[in-house]
């Protein structure tokens, strides 16, 4: 007896981050399409992006990814 199971992982509207780490002055663009929303991005306690970075820009949208990496890649 064979069973299958299909596991697909649910896409949201994708959430792009700016943010600096501790050390330097380079900007890091990630994009986030597993989080429904910025909520859990932006508290201290994250461990969504580094440790101690500050964040310099946040978008909701498929077009913030490009912008950003345009702006600060």
């Amino acid at each position: 007896m064979e069973i299958a199971i299909k596991i697909e992982m649910i896409s949201y509207i994708p959430i792009s981050v700016a943010y600096r780490k501790k050390t330097g002055n380079k900007v890091w663009v990630k994009t986030f399409t597993n989080q429904r929303s910025p909520d859990k991005l932006i508290t201290k306690r994250s461990t969504r992006l580094p440790e101690g970075c500050e964040i310099v820009e946040l978008g909701v949208g498929s077009k913030f990814e490009e912008i950003y990496k345009k702006k600060y890649g």
